[in-house]
């Protein structure tokens, strides 16, 4: 990642947080993100005309297939959301599509199959990195992390509060070094002068 990204996160991720009035070792709220964004939110069900096998096959069958996928027509952006995963996961993929709005990426080339499959013709690495770790950022920022980690050392316990998977806050929690800074500082005792 290119120098000073990390940090700029943060930064980022803080304002957009306090702009929805959430402070950083609070759970987020992301579709409050998502609309003060200007972005709408819908999961297959809620799309029109899209029939009842293509719902199943997406989040039924195959849930585990896709997460999340942003549309854009006439200035209008819509985050569709797997419902077939969990609450946690729902986040997360939306708030990694809100970082790729944020931080302005381009959409990667899509391609229909003859088969009839839609299908992504490039990944761009980099970019996937970069929405990771802003998407990380926003859920659990690095302040709100070491914050709840001195009351809540347990990783359980933070996904719990912060609504998002333990892997992400272990991910988060060694990218971060909290749990190295949260440790308790300790004095040595003062060598005693004199003697008996």
């Amino acid at each position: 990642m290119r120098r000073g990204f990390k940090a700029w996160c943060e930064r980022v991720a803080g304002e957009y947080r306090q702009s929805v009035g959430i402070p950083p070792d609070a759970p987020l709220d992301a579709n409050a993100l998502a609309e003060s964004l200007g972005v709408r939110v819908a999961t297959p069900d809620q799309l029109p005309g899209l029939p009842a096998a293509s719902i199943t096959q997406l989040t039924v069958t195959e849930p585990d297939s896709w997460s999340a996928v942003t549309v854009s027509h006439g200035g209008v952006r819509l985050v569709i959301l797997n419902s077939g995963q969990s609450v946690r996961r729902r986040a997360n993929s939306l708030c990694h599509e809100l970082a790729h709005i944020l931080l302005n990426h381009r959409s990667d080339d899509t391609q229909l199959s003859r088969q009839g499959f839609l299908f992504r013709a490039s990944f761009n690495n980099e970019q996937e990195g970069e929405a990771d770790w802003l998407a990380g950022c926003l859920l659990v920022p690095a302040e709100g992390l070491l914050r709840a980690y001195r009351r809540m050392s347990s990783s359980e316990r933070l996904a719990e509060h912060f609504g998002v998977s333990r892997a992400l806050i272990d991910w988060r929690l060694r990218m971060t070094g909290v749990s190295k800074r949260a440790r308790p500082y300790t004095r040595r005792r003062p060598a005693q002068i004199g003697g008996d």
